[in-house]
């Protein structure tokens, strides 16, 4: 009836102008003053590399010492959880990476890592969710791509959506391992944040290992 309908004077959605927004034309053909200036992320001061007198320590290091929030996009990404799991596949103490991936990026360094771990022979599991709207079709390829250097891949659980963002490295120091976390209110994806607004918690704390281990056996 006419009670359920309204009248728009102006578009009805706004994320059709990004076509516009993201168009490269020569600086002399547009107002330039119309776009924000660029504007990079800040690494956490904790993860800066060369610190002081020498390089700062691996991310395990720093995480041992104390839990570390990050504050996407104000934060860094790359420098902090991009670069997390790109240590993790690169140490040859850790042993197992899981993840979930709910949404990544195109062209993802965090799948590069995942892949990078699985042919140094690193046990990786990762639960893709195929019922990410809009990213079916690419996360099922990213499945396949991970599949084929034999990472263990689950593709969500049937009747349900899993939104979680989570992520597990286990890992070897001296006679005993070591559960690293990060989750995060967003995606594993290099794009978005810089644009969302969310938070990661990067931690060693037992208890939420412990967590994170039963998350993971219940959905791989």
């Amino acid at each position: 009836g006419e009670q359920d309908l309204y009248v728009s004077e102006g578009p009805i959605d706004y994320s059709d102008l990004t076509a516009l927004a993201d168009l490269h034309i020569p600086e002399d053909r547009y107002r330039t003053d119309h776009r924000f200036s660029s504007w990079s992320p800040v690494i956490p001061p904790r993860l800066h590399q060369g610190r002081g007198e020498s390089e700062a320590g691996s991310i395990f290091d720093e995480i041992r010492e104390d839990d570390l929030l990050v504050h996407h996009p104000y934060e860094s990404f790359t420098g902090s959880v991009q670069r997390f799991i790109e240590e993790a596949a690169q140490d040859p103490q850790v042993l197992a990476i899981k993840q979930t991936l709910y949404r990544t990026s195109s062209e993802s360094p965090i799948v590069a890592a995942l892949v990078d771990a699985a042919e140094r022979g690193k046990q990786v599991a990762v639960l893709v969710e195929v019922k990410a709207r809009f990213d079916e079709e690419e996360n099922i390829e990213w499945g396949r791509k991970l599949e084929d250097v034999g990472v263990h891949v689950a593709y969500g659980l049937v009747g349900l959506k899993t939104h979680a963002q989570a992520a597990l490295v286990v890992r070897r120091e001296g006679d005993t391992l070591r559960t690293y976390c990060h989750i995060s209110t967003g995606n594993y994806n290099t794009q978005t944040a810089r644009r969302y607004t969310d938070y990661g918690l990067l931690t060693c704390d037992p208890s939420i290992g412990r967590d994170l281990t039963n998350l993971f056996h219940y959905l791989t």
